[in-house]
This record gives structure tokens, C-alpha cells and sequence, in this order.
């Protein structure tokens, strides 16, 4: 009979984020059983190898960002629009963490798993907001350059000097693309 576990799967994904974070992309499987208090063969037995746990951490987003997605309102309407784009950039928060985030996005680029998930999770992000873009015959693909103009600004936000929160510096370019775009 298997031992219970007293570490739980979600518990060693979030030390894997969590050494991501501190370590960068060269950390192991040892850094991991290390944070979380379990031996590297229990990660081993439990997980596999290093990439499989990113895969995993990959399928959880992607499963919760439909979830999250799928609980809120859907409203139409250039106001709904922007007030459903301001939720999403500021679930980013202020960039805390958003170092694991770049070192994931890093993996995604040489894996096709990952990039497969990456894509899964871009898509639903653009399909919600198109469904927000009043009905007409561009809504996917506007909704595809206001997600690229939120990803871009991300990227951006890494280099500079992090004295704009991620969020607030995403937000600000994305309202001058709204209001000078259209």
C-alpha cells in the first residue's frame, strides 16, 4: 500500500515556480525536493524529470485560466471591453514573481508540449476577448493584436528598471493602442 502523500502535487508545482523564481532555468530536481522537504526520488517516482513537472505546471494554467475565464460576465461593449482587459493585465500584478513566468515562456520556446499548452492557453485568453468586442466581422483578430500589444508590453516591462508596477506599465500602453488604434 502507497504511503499517503504529505506533500500534495499542486504543493510541489507551486516550489517548482517558487525555485524557478530564484534559481532561474538551471535549477533541478534536487532544488525542487530541496524547497518542498521530499527526497528527489519521490519527485522521481512521482513526476519523472525536470520537464515533466513544467509540463504539468503548464496543463494547471492552462485549466485554470479556462476556469477563471469561464466565471466571469461576459459583456459586449467598447466600456466592458476595456474594463475585462484591465482585469486581465492586472491579474499580473505588479511583476512580483514574473520572473518564473519569463523562464517558463524560455522552456515553452524549446518544447513543443509546452508551446502546444502555451498556444492553448494564448487562445483562450483570445477568445475572451473577442467575446467582449461588439459583433463584427474582425472581433478574433482584434482580439489576437490586443493580446499581442498586452504580451509585448510584458516583455517590455522586463528590461526596464521595474519603477512602473507590470500591470500599470501594461495598462498604459494598452489604453494609448485603444484610444489611437481604432
Amino acid at each position: 500500500m502507497p504511503r499517503p502523500k504529505t506533500v500534495s502535487d499542486e504543493e510541489v508545482l507551486g516550489a517548482a515556480l517558487d525555485v524557478m523564481a530564484s534559481r532561474g532555468m538551471i535549477f533541478t530536481l534536487s532544488d525542487i525536493a530541496r524547497h518542498v522537504g521530499l527526497s528527489r526520488a519521490t519527485l522521481i517516482q512521482r513526476f519523472g524529470d525536470r520537464d515533466s513537472i513544467l509540463r504539468r505546471i503548464a496543463e494547471q494554467e492552462v485549466e485554470a485560466t479556462r476556469l477563471w475565464l469561464e466565471g466571469l460576465p461576459i459583456i459586449e461593449g467598447d466600456d466592458a471591453l476595456w474594463q475585462f482587459l484591465e482585469m486581465i493585465v492586472s491579474s499580473m500584478g505588479q511583476g512580483d514573481g514574473f520572473s518564473a513566468r519569463v523562464q517558463i515562456a524560455a522552456f515553452e520556446s524549446r518544447d513543443a508540449k509546452l508551446r502546444s499548452l502555451a498556444a492553448q492557453r494564448y487562445a483562450l485568453v483570445q477568445k475572451a476577448i473577442a467575446a467582449r468586442i461588439p459583433n463584427n466581422a474582425e472581433r478574433f483578430e482584434t482580439s489576437q493584436h490586443l493580446h499581442a500589444i498586452i504580451a509585448g508590453a510584458t516583455m517590455q516591462w522586463v528590461v526596464t528598471d521595474g519603477s512602473e508596477g507590470l500591470s500599470d506599465f501594461v495598462l498604459r500602453r494598452l489604453r494609448w493602442a485603444v484610444d489611437n488604434l481604432a
